[in-house]
């Protein structure tokens, strides 16, 4: 009897962008998620962000609205025209939260810092 080969699928590398100007906060971010097997891009404005997103490449997008929060908002509200299914979460805190609902609390207060205490925070996994 002849032997079949090994059932074989091809895996597609998740690709997450991060955009952080906190250096020492991206790297751990971006450490954590290489070390189970995300590709990561990094920028460390929302200017280098929009030369790297590209629609339907990023898995994941993560945004960083504490600081340019007007023109993180402004790059948030560009994808979802775009591309209304790209998956964005916002980093609101240590590497380990992130928040899916940040924008609205940031357009409503325009202080990323009081907006932040309210939200619900998930924790990465």
């Amino acid at each position: 009897m002849p032997q079949q080969p090994p059932i074989s699928f091809q895996v597609r590398t998740k690709n997450v962008l991060i955009v952080d100007g906190n250096e020492a906060m991206q790297k751990v971010r971006a450490r954590v998620l290489r070390s189970h097997g995300v590709h990561v891009h990094t920028a460390k404005s929302v200017t280098e962000a929009e030369l790297l997103w590209v629609p339907d490449f990023f898995d994941l997008v993560l945004l960083d609205v504490r600081q340019r929060s007007k023109e993180a908002v402004e790059f948030w509200r560009t994808i979802r025209r775009q591309h209304p299914g790209q998956r964005i979460r916002f980093l609101v805190g240590p590497p380990t939260y992130l928040s899916p609902t940040c924008a609205d609390e940031v357009i409503a207060r325009d202080n990323v810092a009081d907006g932040v205490q309210g939200l619900r925070l998930l924790p990465v996994a």
